[in-house]
């Protein structure tokens, strides 16, 4: 037969579990709901303008300079390429 302190364990052990279940639940619902969503692309436009007068260019984003650098043809280009890996832009024109 069950005495009074058996069934008060009892109850305290269910309790305890039901609580770690809720914790886990919880925990599940926050890592799922925190998941990342899809990568959507860039609609900005990266262009390369040279220097009205000498042979250096100018990486712009929709236009507008990324700096005030000038640089030379190979590494303008190589900008836009790692601006693109990045998602910044989508290339130039």
């Amino acid at each position: 037969m069950e005495t009074p302190k058996d069934s008060e364990e009892r109850e305290i052990v269910m309790n305890m579990t039901t609580i770690y279940k809720s914790v886990i639940l919880v925990f599940l619902i926050t890592l799922v709901s925190c998941s990342s969503g899809k990568i959507v692309p860039t609609k900005d436009v990266c262009t390369v303008e040279r220097h009205f007068k000498d042979y250096i260019y100018q990486v712009k984003i929709n236009g507008e300079a990324i700096s005030t650098q000038w640089y030379i043809k190979e590494d303008a280009i190589e900008i836009v390429r790692d601006l693109a890996k990045k998602n910044l832009c989508m290339a130039w024109k």
